[in-house]
């Protein structure tokens, strides 16, 4: 029963960490909270590792740090412009963002609770349904190629916290680590292009 508490904790803290990476105007800030969610990701591995006696999970917990804390972050840091303040999407108000934010995660847990809960029958299931949901919505309200990886990022942390409550474990070092890799290709293409764009601009001003 502790378990399942502590369980709900970390699972509630990475729901108001995907509502800071939605709050969040400026794209620094926003792959900060995003990491920090990772993290918690980890720390979940890594508990229910301990509990259930798996060092395959505690490997699980090590890939999400190295991969997507470290990794994949310092990608997108390292082609950040050396001012991080031109990086931002003002466009966007904070209230549409809290309201849009709230209606995706009531309809994640309807969702959820209607079709799903019957199937895995674990009530935290809705936390990875609701993350997935909300990297989506990142993804479809932000114009920005860094928040689009931020919110693929927020979708694996669902898919992974998700998949932790039903899917076999070697399957879901497979899946985890094949979500990475494809995390990696979708950042080095924004990277190059971004290059070209760069060039280009560069050539016009010249």
């Amino acid at each position: 029963m502790i378990a399942v508490e502590i369980e709900g904790i970390l699972s509630v803290l990475m729901i108001i960490s995907a509502l800071s990476v939605q709050m969040r105007i400026f794209i620094n800030p926003m792959l900060d909270s995003v990491i920090v969610q990772s993290f918690i990701l980890a720390a979940i591995a890594v508990f229910v590792g301990v509990y259930e006696a798996s060092y395959m999970l505690i490997f699980l917990a090590v890939l999400i740090v190295l991969l997507r804390g470290f990794l994949i972050s310092f990608l997108l840091k390292k082609k950040m412009p050396a001012d991080p303040s031109t990086l931002r999407e003002d466009y966007i108000t904070t209230a549409t963002v809290i309201v849009s934010s709230i209606f995706v995660f009531i309809i994640s847990l309807f969702i959820y609770r209607v079709l799903l809960f019957p199937l895995i029958g674990h009530p935290l299931g809705s936390i990875g349904l609701s993350l997935i949901a909300q990297g989506i919505l990142l993804i479809v309200t932000r114009k920005n190629s860094f928040a689009h990886v931020i919110g693929y990022i927020e979708e694996e942390n669902g898919i992974v916290l998700l998949s932790l409550l039903v899917v076999p474990l070697p399957l879901l070092i497979e899946i985890s680590a094949l979500l990475d890799v494809f995390g990696i290709v979708l950042v080095s293409v924004i990277l190059v292009r971004e290059d070209i764009t760069h060039d280009i601009f560069e050539e016009l001003i010249g």
